[in-house]
């Protein structure tokens, strides 16, 4: 399971934010994770709530998921398609020759750090 590995690797980077930052605990990341990447978002969530304990400024915190669709423009007619949805095939001439526009990401979008201090009363 490479997403432990992957989370691992989300961990030190955000500890490297928080460190120059002066932030001692964070709220949420959010991940934006492609549907051509080989990353399983359900065993991202489920290894995170394990990574998450192992380091206080993650502790308690959120992992939030954007999946990214993966579309193709194909190399022939030049049509945009979702990959996934149409098996690498394109809808308009059915070439499975294309150049991928968009689905491979893994990034760490956002680290969400909530002020806590006084209730507004």
């Amino acid at each position: 399971m490479h997403e432990l590995t992957l989370l691992f690797g989300v961990a030190e980077q955000v500890g490297k934010v928080t460190e120059e930052n002066g932030i001692d605990h964070i709220d949420a990341v959010v991940l934006d994770i492609g549907d051509l990447t080989a990353v399983i978002p359900e065993f991202m969530m489920d290894g995170y709530q394990v990574i998450s304990d192992e380091y206080d400024f993650l502790r308690g915190s959120e992992l939030i998921i954007n999946r990214i669709k993966g579309i193709a423009r194909c190399s022939d007619c030049g049509e945009d398609y979702y990959v996934v949805e149409n098996e690498g095939i394109c809808p308009e001439c059915g070439s499975q020759r294309k150049d991928i526009l968009t689905g491979k990401e893994f990034l760490i979008r956002e680290v969400r750090v909530l002020e806590h201090g006084e209730p507004d009363l």
